[in-house]
């Protein structure tokens, strides 16, 4: 009651989705309707018994994680529902519907034709919709655009109702179809000689951003030197997925060979490529701006207000520079002697009637490459720590609809709340930012079939690039092995304590300790290795540090006699780790290539 029947079905779809996650197979179409309906029921005798806060529903005791998160969904729902079977019966329809549209989506097709021609385009006339990602952020033409009718536009009308592992997997069967052939090598250990070696030498990124020299950090980073190293690379070349027998499942487009490290790439030097060159692009200068140049910090990252404080925007270029109009580059004027169908054009065109200049070609270039650098990593399966508003990138990136007030709100509150005294100068920001967000997806165009995306919400959009922002310690533990010790272990105990009072910094921090990245899969079932704990008897035990493969995903874990030796020796470790584990003893020549000049 009160919802559209579409909106009905999309909880439902959402509720359904949740609770496939918590199932072996994470697939809402195969999971079991068993499972199902003992979760719905739970939600909704919850929800009748109006104990709805997502609070108390996560910590009802001896509740599945599967009926916890149908419940969490429910509780955004009105206070009256149909009953349980009345559900059950459209949920199975959903189920239904969604076992079909798995078979048929590859033959369907997810672009409107008038999107391929000049008719019917709207005032651009190259055929594209007002939203399209990387086009402009006009709305106001709505009115004067045509949506014809099409089996592509229905499908987008419905991509609510589809379930997230039924897009998932045809995602992943268009980047298997898209992905570059790869010839085997004699040698199965080896990699064959399509699969490029690039050189990162992390001591002397570290060296830069240590330091205070700007031009030092954009030279030496781990993100300048991959993009440096794949100037001339095509996007075939980062399509590739090859697997190397020995490498733990890790699909790979090239080889990492980290100077003076003395470690051999089976997957966790690769993983670790792509994490250092998320994390610099996040890291911040004394002046509050971006590092890099590739990203800043919102106006309510750097006030410290707001819901979203730790979102991220795309760096408007370097105001700092002598005799340069950068900081206003992406200010345009408002004219109000025209016509408002000539201001409406105006806006259409925005992004190529922008001033430039060489500080905002570097920032589109190396959004180019991130936006490449974030497409591969998701290819490979792994989640990137890109934290971008959900209204002004993934939902554009998806053409879902976000209004301009909703959108500021994300990234400037104070603005949002003056929207009306200062909007010439927020739409100009928004403006500049869908701009900016052309390069970025530009880049990701070349590695992922971005036509597609618009079937995707954006938040589904995000979790599958980004993977999940906190790590789940609950999800970590159910994926878990152990070698020499057991569940009931105390030693085991004191892990999983230690782990959860960490700080989400710290929990990124031991990730990538174990594992050569900072963000979780969003489910069980897509993790490609479990996590192993090893018991490491060398020694006296308390005077021992944990070490980790993380090419393997592997903690190795002296036996400690309390909970505090533990907690330190493991903090110390994640904190203080400055190369990767050496397979082999360097030569003089690399140990003087990669420590050169610390």
């Amino acid at each position: 009651p009160g919802l559209s029947a579409t909106k009905s079905d999309s909880t439902l779809a959402t509720a359904v989705g949740a609770i496939s996650d918590f199932t072996p197979s994470g697939d809402a179409v195969d999971c079991s309707f068993g499972e199902i309906s003992s979760a719905i029921a739970f939600a909704v005798e919850n929800h009748d018994t109006q104990d709805t806060s997502e609070h108390n529903l996560i910590d009802h005791i001896g509740t599945s994680d599967g009926k916890q998160a149908a419940a969490v969904v429910f509780s955004s729902l009105p206070k009256d529902i149909p009953p349980v079977k009345a559900l059950l019966v459209r949920i199975a329809m959903l189920r239904a519907l969604n076992r079909l549209a798995r078979m048929i989506l590859p033959w369907l097709p997810l672009r409107p034709a008038q999107e391929g021609s000049a008719i019917l385009g709207g005032l651009s006339g190259f055929g594209a919709s007002v939203e399209r990602a990387g086009r402009n952020r006009q709305t106001r033409a709505m009115a004067m655009w045509v949506q014809a009718p099409s089996i592509a536009t229905r499908i987008r009308s419905c991509r609510e109702i589809l379930f997230p592992s039924v897009k998932q997997a045809l995602l992943e069967s268009m980047m298997d179809a898209t992905a570059t052939p790869t010839p085997l090598s004699h040698d199965e250990y080896e990699l064959p000689r399509e699969v490029r070696t690039v050189r990162v030498n992390r001591l002397k990124a570290r060296r830069a951003m240590a330091s205070d020299d700007t031009m030092l950090k954009r030279k030496h980073s781990v993100f300048s030197q991959l993009q440096h190293e794949m100037r001339g690379w095509s996007g075939a070349a980062l399509r590739r997925g090859h697997v190397a027998k020995g490498h733990g499942g890790q699909k790979r487009a090239f080889k990492v060979k980290l100077v003076g490290e003395g470690v051999n790439d089976y997957s966790g030097p690769y993983r670790e490529a792509f994490t250092d060159a998320m994390r610099e692009v996040a890291e911040l200068d004394q002046g509050g701006c971006g590092a890099l140049g590739v990203l800043d910090p919102s106006a309510n990252n750097s006030a410290g207000i707001g819901e979203n404080r730790n979102l991220f925007v795309f760096a408007a270029g370097n105001s700092s520079g002598s005799g340069d109009e950068s900081s206003s580059s992406l200010q345009h004027q408002v004219i109000s002697d025209v016509t408002d169908e000539e201001n409406i054009i105006r806006d259409e065109f925005s992004s190529l009637a922008m001033k430039k200049n060489e500080s905002l070609r570097e920032t589109e270039e190396a959004l180019v490459f991130l936006g490449r650098l974030a497409g591969t990593a998701c290819r490979h399966s792994i989640p990137v720590d890109l934290q971008l508003p959900l209204r002004m990138v993934w939902n554009r990136m998806t053409e879902e609809r976000s209004g301009d007030k909703d959108t500021l709100f994300e990234i400037d509150l104070l603005a949002c709340r003056h929207f009306g005294e200062i909007k010439a100068g927020a739409l100009s920001l928004l403006t500049g930012q869908q701009w900016l967000l052309n390069s970025f997806v530009e880049g990701m165009a070349s590695v992922m079939p971005v036509e597609i995306f618009p079937i995707f919400t954006g938040k589904e959009l995000q979790g599958t690039i980004c993977g999940n922002p906190d790590i789940d310690v609950d999800l970590l533990r159910r994926v878990v092995d152990y070698e020499g010790y057991d569940e009931t272990d105390e030693v085991i105990k004191f892990f999983w304590d230690v782990l959860r009072e960490m700080t989400s910094k710290d929990r990124k921090l031991f990730l990538q300790f174990v594992w050569a990245r900072t963000r979780l899969p969003l489910k069980e079932s897509d993790f490609e290795a479990p996590f192993k704990i090893q018991r490491d008897g060398k020694g006296d035990a308390d005077s021992a540090l944990p070490s980790a493969s993380t090419c393997f995903f592997s903690l190795s874990l002296p036996q400690y006699s309390s909970k505090e030796v533990l907690q330190k020796k493991l903090l110390f470790a994640i904190n203080n780790v400055c190369t990767m584990e050496s397979d082999y003893v360097t030569n003089d020549a690399e140990v003087g290539e990669g420590w050169r000049g610390l």
